[in-house]
């Protein structure tokens, strides 16, 4: 039986939408913490051009493999396991990578690890987009993500919701440069780096 996360329903539209006009160019794309493998699915339904590589830990492999078998598409190879603690990324020159609703469930240990490996995955000028809530000049920006953070440092007192300036300057040693940010649906944003070199 597939998983199914009821955020993924509501928020794939319009992270595909955001996503679009970096999509259209075609390439490879790494997605980092796929989860259910519900973004990689929709976005690879709707953008047939770009060859969208799914990845997590290996408890989550199964679900991955439910719904990218279902979903049977040419552009979505099948999923592959990426600690991005131990490993490094399954190629080194990919168009783009994205990551959702991750930073904010991990400690700074792993934020700084996901980043370094999404440098090691993108071509020169590559993409990384990370989506989720962040904090803006240390202030939470809803109280629902208030109360979000209060349970996810709760259940892991490393994890949190992130400053946006924090992880900005955080991605930068890792030559990616921070390009926008998006306002997303139910107070999130869409950061977008680009690589340098």
């Amino acid at each position: 039986m597939k998983p199914v996360a009821e955020h993924c329903l509501r928020n794939q539209a319009p992270i595909a939408e955001a996503l679009r006009p970096y999509l259209e160019a075609g390439g490879r794309w790494l997605e980092l913490g796929s989860g259910t493998g519900q973004h990689g699915v929709f976005i690879a339904g709707r953008e047939p051009q770009v060859t969208w590589q799914l990845t997590d830990l290996a408890e989550s492999l199964p679900g991955l493999r439910a719904w990218q078998s279902e979903a049977g598409l040419a552009n979505l190879p099948p999923p592959v396991v990426l600690d991005v603690t131990r490993t490094g990324p399954p190629a080194h020159d990919y168009a783009g990578v994205f990551t959702a609703n991750t930073v904010h469930f991990i400690g700074w240990t792993v934020v700084d690890a996901l980043l370094r490996c999404a440098s090691e995955a993108l071509a020169a000028d590559g993409w990384l987009a990370i989506y989720g809530p962040f904090n803006r000049e240390g202030q939470y920006t809803s109280a629902g993500n208030a109360t979000l953070d209060a349970w996810l440092r709760e259940r892991d007192h490393d994890s949190g919701i992130k400053d946006e300036a924090d992880v900005i300057e955080q991605a930068a040693l890792y030559h990616l440069a921070f390009v926008t940010a998006q306002a997303m649906p139910a107070n999130n944003r869409l950061l977008m780096f680009k690589k340098n070199g």
